[in-house]
């Protein structure tokens, strides 16, 4: 299902953003200028609210996820910032690779699927593998054979 839902113009390999806020706003405008949501705005603010109610990450992942009006074709963004970004993670640890999962918002489980699946990639191992990659097709190829 993931390989469905992404490609290298979903995937960023060298991420700017210093903070959550700017990891939002690149992840976002990956899945706007893709035609995948409508209103990245609208998108960003019911991000906001389904991290609010808890926190999206482990072990060096984060997996910022909502169901959203302003989701036109369901897509995952990726993007890597090898130096980790500050989530509020209770492990203390900063993830460094990041998928953010746009789901339409009509009653459907869509993402409860997309985070299994996700999750059952999740290791160490799938995590270096990212970082090794040298560029977005590598990762995409990582995603499909892991």
């Amino acid at each position: 299902m993931i390989t469905q839902l992404t490609n290298v113009n979903l995937i960023n390999s060298n991420l700017q953003a210093n903070n959550k806020k700017e990891l939002f706003e690149e992840l976002a405008s990956m899945l706007f200028e893709n035609n995948r949501i409508s209103n990245k705005e609208a998108f960003l603010a019911d991000i906001e609210i389904r991290e609010s109610q808890s926190i999206t990450s482990m072990d060096g992942i984060a997996y910022p996820h909502s169901k959203s009006k302003a989701v036109t074709e369901p897509a995952i963004a990726v993007g890597v910032k090898r130096e980790g970004i500050e989530y509020g993670d209770e492990d203390g640890i900063n993830p460094t690779v990041f998928f953010m999962i746009a789901s339409p918002d009509n009653g459907a489980d869509h993402h409860i699927y997309v985070l299994q699946e996700l999750f059952g990639k999740f290791s160490d191992e799938f995590i270096q593998d990212i970082h090794n990659a040298k560029d977005e097709q590598q990762i995409l190829n990582i995603l499909i054979n892991s």
